[in-house]
């Protein structure tokens, strides 16, 4: 059967579309190109990213430990004193530490440590340390557990010598219990010896004691008092 128009000729055949507009195969092909090519450029950026920091992290790693360990040689400052500068201007122009720690030994190879919350030098090489709020760990048999802990709120500690001066509520303590409190006090750090010229009072195992000045000496294993001693003593109390 045909059909015809008004004026009676044929309509030619009508062809389908190449690309029907229901048909997205090709649309869908080139996203899966472009979605490919765009994978591709992640994964070279990525490894080119990996490669990068396969170098860089040890040679920044190396950077690192090369600075702390030259910068104390460059400084001169491989005494013993860690130290992190704060942040406060220096008014007078000394050179100032906080969280200062030295660890040295005495005459018999018996280590001590002497710690400070802020630590100052008019030079950086001056063999005086002006220090706050101190703290003095000394051991006098290390292999049997004997020390002294020393607290003061300033002093001065001279390196050369090993001289430990406090003043400002002083306090001493020991591990057999004893506990000394005075205005000042000297410590040689390398002869074990400490003295002072100011009353202190204290106690032990044995009682209460007061005195106008003494003198330790490790050496000898005694503590001496003098200027007008008063002692309580507890009844059994060990000597």
């Amino acid at each position: 059967m045909s059909t015809r128009s008004g004026q009676g000729g044929a309509l030619p055949p009508t062809n389908p579309p190449a690309n029907p507009p229901g048909n997205p195969a090709p649309r869908l092909a080139g996203l899966q190109v472009q979605s490919r090519e765009g994978a591709a450029g992640r994964t070279v950026g990525y490894s080119n990213f990996v490669g990068f920091m396969r170098y860089a992290l040890p040679l920044g790693a190396l950077l690192l430990l090369g600075l702390v360990v030259i910068w104390p040689l460059v400084t001169g400052r491989e005494d013993g004193f860690r130290i992190l500068f704060s942040d406060a201007p220096n008014l007078d122009g000394s050179l100032r530490m906080v969280n200062a720690r030295y660890l040295g030994v005495d005459n018999r190879n018996q280590p001590y440590t002497v710690t400070a919350a802020e630590a100052s030098q008019s030079q950086p090489n001056s063999p005086f340390v002006t220090l706050q709020d101190i703290s003095a760990d000394v051991f006098l048999d290390d292999r049997r557990g004997q020390w002294l802990a020393l607290t003061a709120r300033e002093g001065l500690y001279q390196r050369d010598e090993r001289y430990l001066d406090l003043a400002g509520d002083v306090s001493i303590f020991s591990d057999q219990g004893h506990e000394f409190h005075t205005a000042r006090a000297h410590v040689d750090l390398a002869a074990r010896t400490a003295d002072g010229d100011a009353p202190l009072d204290g106690q032990g195992p044995l009682g209460l004691l007061q005195a106008g000045n003494f003198f330790f000496d490790d050496n000898a294993q005694s503590m001496f008092f003098g200027g007008g001693v008063k002692m309580t003593v507890f009844p059994g109390g060990r000597g």
